[in-house]
């Protein structure tokens, strides 16, 4: 059956789907693979990613290639390039110096039919082969973002000398063309795994367009020919696919080790973390079954990516465990200080832990390394924002996005800084941009609802909020920051489901002292207790070095460190347990034990800590007192 048969043509009405659940973790864990085959695949992969200027693609393989255990052999093996490579003609080689000059009009030129003026590209040459319908179709297309991008730039000058805001989100020129022409390469069997690609990129960025082929079946049936695309995997990603979609890719590459790298970057863009951890951490080392002894032994496979590596750092920085992240960190950084790589997300951690010396140091090798990367002037504006230099920070942010217009975490960090120069109209403007780039990035949701919040407007700010918790359903800051506008708009009961929601993944105390004095104000009194209890023993497990196994009451009332909040609910605390002497005859010990923590405290707390002990020592001797009278016997 000829390829063309597998491409279905797109004949539905658009509408709005979100990215289904990735498979389950359960479901990819029964793989073995061969790590000489791998080797082998990449080596090949590389060579033809390579041969189709797909530089970054190549790049991420060869990430791979090097992340794998070294060879046991002694001999080196070397990639057979000849045969691994596409024969081209003198008219595709000088194409293809042309593209990796970065003269992709003039590439694209040179493979199509005379054209009587620059502002067209006529159509193909007749003797075209697959990979010079693939060279010329590829070239034309980043003609067109490279113009799309010039265009864009020169809107945003004339905007800031005219002060005029318009939409400066253009199109590729050349796609109508290109779809029309790929629609004929297809028909003549003219595309290749690589051809495929970029179609599926033109249906992407054109999409939809009735009676279009679909850009998921396209994209599926370039990864059909050639799985080592990695940016065939990211594109595909990008696309919101139905369940059907879903079940489809992984019945037919659910074994294929690419299809694991997939999943996991599904995991890290859907914000699960956890799960993304898990997959990462069975590419690093896959099990490889003895079936003589019918035993499963551990064996190391990508153990030395550095791509695996960066992506579990970042992965542990999502789920705000900064240690564990800094650490994953300081071990890439080390083995390799010229790879810029995320190292903007490094620059976040010790922004958050007020690391100063170290952000300088990182600040100082970035620049040394290549002063005019984007994450290199997100480094730098991280660490004139931590010295509170608010207009430099913004001016490398600004750097930074005119290197990369489409960096979602400029525009967020950008935001936070003219949050804190109180400009909420140029705040809510750069976490918009950083919200149409990258839908699932919670911060630039957060942001607009935190920006509304500012200006008074709490029923904006719940609609953003809401949009962060979509994206972000574990984070209790998400959840406490919806709680917060229903009760500026006066809906307590939905204020009260909300903190309840945060609770559940409440691990730094954010919700706990709301909703306990929320309760309190209800006079609910068990369920204030309960949520007091719940914030000492989380502030107890953040203090607590090495708590052995689960802490008792006495543990965490006697080990919490002792400040603002927690004295408020020692001493709610303590009254709560004298007044259930009646119930329970050890709660005045208890209750003895959160006054006598009191003491500790310089604040009003202390004298009321005071109060109830001497409160409960008149309890006891009145007791005593009782029991040795006469008409007590």
């Amino acid at each position: 059956m000829p390829l063309k048969h597998h491409i279905m043509i797109d004949t539905t009405e658009h509408c709005d789907r979100s990215i289904s659940e990735t498979p389950k973790i359960d479901q990819l864990v029964d793989v073995s693979w061969n790590v000489s085959q791998i080797r082998r695949e990449l080596q090949s992969s590389i060579s033809q990613l390579s041969q189709h200027c797909l530089k970054l693609s190549a790049k991420w393989a060869c990430e791979q290639l090097i992340g794998l255990p070294d060879e046991t052999t002694t001999t080196t093996s070397f990639v057979d390039f000849e045969s691994s490579t596409t024969k081209m003609t003198s008219i595709e080689l000088y194409a293809k110096s042309l593209m990796e000059l970065g003269e992709y009009a003039h590439a694209a030129a040179m493979l199509s039919q005379p054209a009587s003026h620059v502002t067209v590209i006529a159509p193909p040459r007749d003797d075209l082969t697959q990979y010079g319908t693939y060279l010329r179709a590829y070239a034309m297309y980043l003609a067109g973002e490279q113009r799309k991008s010039q265009q864009q730039l020169e809107l945003q000058q004339e905007e800031q000398s005219t002060q005029n805001k318009s939409s400066t989100n253009g199109k590729n020129s050349f796609l109508p063309q290109l779809c029309k022409e790929f629609g004929h390469a297809l028909e003549a069997n003219q595309l290749n795994a690589f051809g495929y690609y970029v179609y599926g990129l033109v249906l992407k960025d054109s999409w939809p367009v009735k009676g279009s082929h679909s850009p998921h079946q396209v994209l599926l049936q370039s990864l059909r020919l050639f799985p080592y695309n990695w940016s065939a995997w990211l594109d595909y990603a990008d696309l919101p696919s139905s369940p059907t979609e879903d079940d489809q890719l992984h019945r037919e590459f659910g074994s294929h080790v690419m299809y694991h790298f997939y999943t996991a970057h599904c995991y890290s863009v859907q914000q699960q973390s956890e799960q993304a951890i898990r997959v990462y951490d069975r590419l690093l080392i896959c099990s490889s079954s003895n079936k003589e002894e019918d035993v499963e032994d551990d064996m190391p496979l990508f153990c030395n990516s550095p791509y695996i590596a960066t992506k579990v750092a970042v992965a542990h920085y999502h789920l705000r465990e900064f240690h564990l992240a800094q650490h994953c960190f300081i071990q890439l950084h080390t083995r390799n200080p010229y790879r810029l790589d995320e190292m903007d997300v490094y620059s976040n951690i010790l922004y958050v832990q007020d690391q100063s010396m170290a952000l300088s140091q990182l600040a100082h090798t970035a620049m040394r390394v290549d002063k005019y990367r984007p994450e290199t002037c997100c480094i730098v504006g991280n660490y004139y924002s931590l010295k509170s230099l608010r207009t430099k920070a913004i001016h490398y942010f600004q750097r930074a996005l005119k290197l990369n217009p489409k960096y979602t975490g400029a525009w967020t960090l950008m935001g936070h800084e003219y949050v804190e120069l109180k400009n909420t109209p140029a705040a809510m403007e750069a976490y918009r941009q950083a919200a149409d780039i990258s839908p699932k990035d919670y911060r630039a949701w957060y942001g607009l609802g935190q920006a509304y919040e500012i200006l008074g407007m709490p029923l904006y700010a719940l609609y953003y909020y809401k949009k962060a918790c979509t994206v972000r359903s574990y984070d209790a800051r998400m959840w406490s920051a919806v709680a917060g506008c229903y009760l500026l708009l006066g809906k307590r009961q939905e204020a009260i489901l909300s903190y309840e929601r945060a609770l559940q993944d409440d691990t730094e105390g954010t919700a706990t002292t709301q909703l306990a004095k929320l309760y309190q104000e209800d006079n609910m009194q068990d369920e204030a207790a309960r949520c007091f209890l719940q914030h000492l023993q989380l502030r107890y497990l953040a203090t607590t070095a090495h708590p052995s196994g689960t802490p008792t009451l006495n543990d965490v009332v006697t080990g919490v460190v002792v400040q603002a909040t927690e004295a408020s609910a020692l001493l709610f605390l303590a009254h709560y347990y004298q007044n259930q002497e009646t119930k329970d005859s050890s709660s005045l010990e208890t209750a003895a034990l959160c006054a006598s923590r009191l003491l500790e405290y310089p604040g009003p707390e202390k004298e009321e800590g005071k109060a109830v002990l001497r409160e409960i020592r008149s309890r006891h001797s009145r007791t005593s007192s009782s029991i040795n009278s006469p008409n007590s016997l």
